[in-house]
């Protein structure tokens, strides 16, 4: 993987974060595997994608998969905890 590979993905990309949208400076930018290595993902711009480093540090060694579904569990019961509280209060 090339200096210039990355640059083109993150063009492709619109110097946004894959996951989030986030716009992405070079202080904020972070490669990510999308098929993790622990996984049999290779080590291939093609195997890859720009994120935010703080989404980076969430997702981990998890697919990009994974760690939607991980987020969406999250957004559920965060929001099942909000409607039981307005029930009870």
């Amino acid at each position: 993987m090339s200096t210039d590979n990355v640059l083109r993905l993150l063009e492709h990309q619109q110097h946004r974060c894959a996951l989030t949208g986030r716009r992405l400076t070079p202080q904020t930018a972070a490669l990510d595997h999308i098929v993790p290595i622990r996984c049999g993902g290779e080590h291939v711009i093609e195997n890859t994608q720009v994120l935010h480093k703080d989404v980076n540090r969430a997702k981990g060694s998890l697919t990009s998969e994974e760690f939607l579904a991980m987020c969406r569990e999250v957004v559920r019961w965060s929001d099942s905890a909000t409607e039981r509280a307005d029930h009870e209060g």
